[in-house]
C-alpha cells in the first residue's frame, strides 16, 4: 500500500480509534502478574504510534513531505559524506570551512542582528588564491528552516567541493541567510510596509557585509541566489527585483505567486500593485525578451510545488509562462515529495548550471 494511499491513512485512523476502546474493554480480562504487565505495556504503546502514525501520515498527505517509503527511508539519496560535529562540513577541511558573521536588520530599534553562515571552499585560504576574488551564491531556507539545517540537508558542502574538485564549476563562496528575521511571522522575504525590510535584508545588508570581509567579486554578474519551498519563491523574487545585485536565481520546490495567510500577516498593506510587484510570474512578464537566468527545479510528486490547477502560480504554471523567456529553463523530476531528499541529488546539476549562466 503506499505512502500517500487514502486507504492507508484510513485503516490507520480506525486502528487508532478501535486499539485504545479494545485495550479499554480488556484491560481486566487478561492474565496478571509480569506477564499480564508487559501485555498491557505492549497495548499502550501501539495505541501510541497507531496515533502517532495517523497523524503523521494525515500531515504527509496535506503537505507532500514524502512520496513514497523509499523517500522515507532515504533510499534515493545518496550516502551522506562524513561531518564534523557541527554537522556542516568535513573535518580533515577538504570541503572548506564555515565562518559565522552577525548581520544588522534594517529598520530595527534597537538595531538586531542575525547570524550568517559563510560557507569558503578550501581553495580560498590556498595562498596560491590570495589575491583572487571569489563569486557568491546566496542559498536561502524554506519556512521554518534555517541556515544550518538547509546547509546540512543540502550536503551542500560535499557537493559543492566535488564539483569544485572535478573542474565542473570555479571556485565559489556560499552564502546562508536566515530568511525569518522577525519570527515567528513569515516576510515572505519582502519589505512590508511599516514592518521589517525582509527584501533589503537579503538584497543589501547581506551583501554589504559579506564584500567588505571576504574576497568576493561585488559585480552583480558574479552573485547569484537559490533556495528551497518559500527560499526558492523568494530567490526568484529577489532576483528578478534587484537584477543588478544578482545574475542568476535558482527555485527548488517554489512556488511564484505572492502569498498570505495567517503566518504572513498581511504583507502588501492591501495594494494589489505591491502584491504584484512581489510575485515572480508577474515581475518575469514585465520584460519577456529580456534574458532571464533562471533555474526552475521541481518534482512532479511534489504537491506544494507542482499543483496544475490550483489557484495560486505554481511551478508548472511558472514553466507554461516562460516558455519563451530567453534563459530561463526547468529541470523536472519524475518522483519525490515537498523535502530536502527529493532535490538534493541534484545539488550538483544546480551548480554546474549556475557555472554555464557565468555565475559561479
Amino acid at each position: 500500500m503506499s505512502l500517500t494511499s487514502p486507504t492507508l491513512l484510513a485503516v490507520v485512523a480506525v486502528l487508532a480509534l478501535l486499539f485504545p476502546i479494545g485495550l479499554a474493554i480488556t484491560w481486566r480480562m487478561g492474565p496478571g502478574g509480569v506477564v499480564g504487565g508487559f501485555i498491557r505495556f505492549v497495548g499502550i504503546l501501539l495505541c501510541q504510534l497507531l496515533a502517532i502514525g495517523a497523524i503523521g501520515l494525515y500531515a504527509n498527505n496535506t503537505f507532500g513531505f514524502y512520496d513514497d517509503w523509499d523517500d522515507v527511508l532515504g533510499v534515493k539519496a545518496p550516502p551522506p559524506a562524513v561531518i564534523d560535529t557541527a554537522g556542516l562540513v568535513a573535518g580533515d577541511g577538504s570541503q572548506g570551512r564555515v565562518v559565522t558573521i552577525s548581520v544588522p536588520i534594517p529598520a530595527t530599534n534597537p538595531v538586531q542582528k542575525a547570524g550568517v553562515l559563510v560557507w569558503l571552499p578550501k581553495q580560498y585560504d590556498d595562498p596560491a588564491n590570495q589575491s583572487q576574488k571569489f563569486p557568491v551564491l546566496m542559498v536561502l531556507p524554506g519556512q521554518p528552516s534555517n541556515p544550518q539545517d538547509t546547509m546540512h540537508a543540502f550536503d551542500f558542502a560535499s557537493y559543492a567541493s566535488h564539483q569544485i574538485d572535478t573542474g565542473k564549476v570555479k571556485p565559489f563562496i556560499a552564502v546562508f541567510p536566515p530568511i525569518m528575521i522577525a519570527p515567528p511571522r513569515d516576510t515572505e522575504c519582502t519589505d512590508i510596509p511599516n514592518g521589517p525590510q525582509a527584501e533589503t535584508w537579503l538584497a543589501k545588508s547581506v551583501r554589504n557585509a559579506v564584500v567588505p570581509k571576504f574576497r568576493v567579486d561585488p559585480a552583480g554578474a558574479k552573485w547569484s541566489v537559490m533556495g528551497f519551498s518559500t527560499g526558492g519563491f523568494c530567490a526568484a523574487k529577489v532576483m528578478l527585483r534587484n537584477r543588478n545585485e544578482f545574475s542568476a536565481a535558482v527555485s527548488v520546490g517554489g512556488y511564484f505567486d505572492a502569498e498570505t495567510d495567517p503566518t504572513t500577516g498581511e504583507l502588501f498593506g492591501g495594494s494589489q500593485q505591491l502584491r504584484n510587484e512581489n510575485s515572480p510570474i508577474w515581475l518575469v512578464g514585465q520584460a519577456p525578451t529580456t534574458k532571464t537566468n533562471l533555474l526552475i527545479v521541481v518534482s512532479k510528486q511534489d504537491s506544494d510545488s507542482w499543483a496544475p490547477g490550483a489557484a495560486y502560480a505554481d511551478s508548472s504554471k511558472m514553466i507554461a509562462a516562460t516558455a519563451k523567456v530567453p534563459g530561463v529553463q526547468s529541470m523536472v523530476l519524475p518522483s519525490g515529495g515537498h523535502n530536502y531528499s527529493t532535490y538534493t541529488p541534484s545539488v550538483g546539476a544546480i551548480l554546474q548550471w549556475l557555472g554555464k549562466a557565468g555565475s559561479i
